[in-house]
């Protein structure tokens, strides 16, 4: 399978959290990553939603920030852990002073647009130790998307996480992805 990982505010593509995923894919799925600038979140998704289609990528990964982005791609699998539902309000907590507004608008326009599709393409992890969001957006990522899993862990993604996340919640949500768009089909939908 292959997987874009989508890292958080002031991440880097190759950090820790992408090569621990990276490790517990082996050989079984190809990682990819890219960067992104936070200033720029609509260029943000159309880097991600060209790198989907140019590549032909099953799932994307995306942790904290990146976790925010990619609930905004729409039509493909996603797994976002620890996203930080409300960049406007979050972001400036630790340091961002750029324009929020086009977070606000994001943040509506996923509201807005949610579904039953997109609630079934994208699953939430989130961990019971992260210490910047704690688990204070499970309750409001519910009402729009699929929360199946709290997790022990901090904020980043680490070993044990990776772990869980590719050998675990992976074959969980595929199997799920898979049954509902059976069911879609079924009904003449797809």
């Amino acid at each position: 399978m292959k997987i874009l990982y989508v890292h958080g505010y002031n991440g880097d593509p190759y950090g820790e959290s992408y090569n621990n995923l990276k490790n517990q894919c082996g050989t079984k799925h190809e990682l990819h990553t890219i960067d992104y600038d936070p200033n720029k979140p609509i260029d943000a998704i159309k880097i991600i939603n060209k790198y989907v289609d140019e590549h032909k990528i099953e799932l994307i990964i995306g942790a904290s920030l990146g976790g925010f982005l990619t609930m905004n791609v729409f039509g493909v699998s996603r797994i976002v852990v620890n996203p930080c539902w409300n960049p406007a309000i979050e972001l400036p907590k630790i340091g961002y002073t750029g324009n929020i507004d086009s977070y606000c608008e994001m943040l509506q326009g996923l509201k807005d647009n949610s579904d039953s599709e997109e609630y079934h393409l994208c699953l939430g992890v989130f961990s019971s130790g992260d210490e910047l969001l704690g688990l204070k957006y499970v309750t409001e990522f519910k009402k729009y998307f699929n929360l199946q899993f709290i997790i022990d862990g901090p904020h980043r993604i680490t070993s044990q996480m990776a772990n869980t996340i590719i050998n675990d919640i992976l074959l969980k949500h595929e199997k799920e992805v898979s049954e509902y768009c059976a069911k879609l089909k079924a009904m003449n939908i797809l």
